[in-house]
């Protein structure tokens, strides 16, 4: 499954997402491929900057030198726009793509687009969510048929987004229904949509509880593990260190304490 999102939109496919026309990025976890466009950029790199600087020199090279000796001045406006050019170029592709969804129209089914920016910031939610179910995978072993999980998991994104993407809609006939809220015969229509938002409110805060449960048992089940894992090195060390008396060495502080007061001893005789 792909995720595509960037300031203003969040598309969820069953098909092929891209980034087009520059610079974008690719995050790949369990099932799911996330595509967004790089961040915005002047387009004014170290490579470019150079460019820039060797057309200002040459061109200006070119022109002191154009009457003098048109070869050589007409070679040096020329490698002068050349390196205006690359810079041009250069800076192009520097800058952020758009996201292309090519079979979005054609397979309006197999897509979810969610542009309202609560319900962007809720799908995120989910991802994060997602993502800390799949970082738990590793640890619990063969605890976890992870091919099923990444399926199951990517069809759960995929349900939240329709599921957000029919209520920015419904959200938006309520509000145009609202507006007209005395008019009689759209009494009965005012009603239904409120209802039916409020189904799917319910449906949306389900789902999220879901994904989070999800997360948390993982988690609560690797620190279960450690716990037993710690608890099992307590005993041990616990057993080593109590299981019978440690033998009684000899106090070397002692022994030398008796020694120097018998030499004292035995020089206060002497004198």
């Amino acid at each position: 499954m792909y995720v595509a999102h960037d300031d203003e939109l969040v598309i969820v496919s069953r098909l092929p997402l891209e980034v087009i026309g520059g610079q974008g990025h690719e995050f790949g976890w369990g099932s799911v491929v996330e595509v967004t466009p790089a961040e915005q950029s002047d387009g004014r790199g170290p490579l470019s900057g150079v460019l820039y600087s060797l057309a200002i020199v040459f061109g200006l090279m070119g022109a002191l030198l154009l009457f003098a000796d048109v070869f050589v001045g007409s070679f040096l406006l020329l490698v002068a726009a050349a390196a205006a050019g690359g810079a041009l170029l250069y800076g192009m592709r520097q800058r952020p793509g758009l996201i292309s969804a090519p079979h979005l129209a054609s397979d309006r089914d197999q897509h979810h687009l969610i542009v309202d920016e609560q319900d962007r910031q809720v799908f995120s939610d989910a991802i994060d969510l997602c993502q800390r179910t799949t970082e738990t995978w590793p640890q619990l072993g063969a605890l976890v048929d992870v091919p099923i999980a990444e399926r199951q998991l990517a069809q759960a994104l995929f349900d939240l987004a329709g599921a957000l993407e029919r209520r920015q809609e419904l959200r938006e006939l309520h509000g145009e229904l609202a507006e007209h809220d005395g008019a009689f015969e759209l009494a009965p229509r005012m009603a239904r949509a409120t209802e039916a938002l409020a189904e799917l409110e319910d449906e949306v805060t389900r789902r999220l509880a879901t994904l989070n449960a999800v997360a948390v048992a993982g988690e609560e089940l690797i620190r279960d593990q450690r716990i037993d894992e710690l608890g099992r090195e307590a005993d041990e060390t616990l057993a080593r260190l109590t299981s019978a008396p440690p033998a009684i060495a000899p106090d070397a502080g002692s022994e030398l304490a008796e020694r120097t007061e018998a030499v004292l001893r035995a020089y206060r005789e002497l004198t």
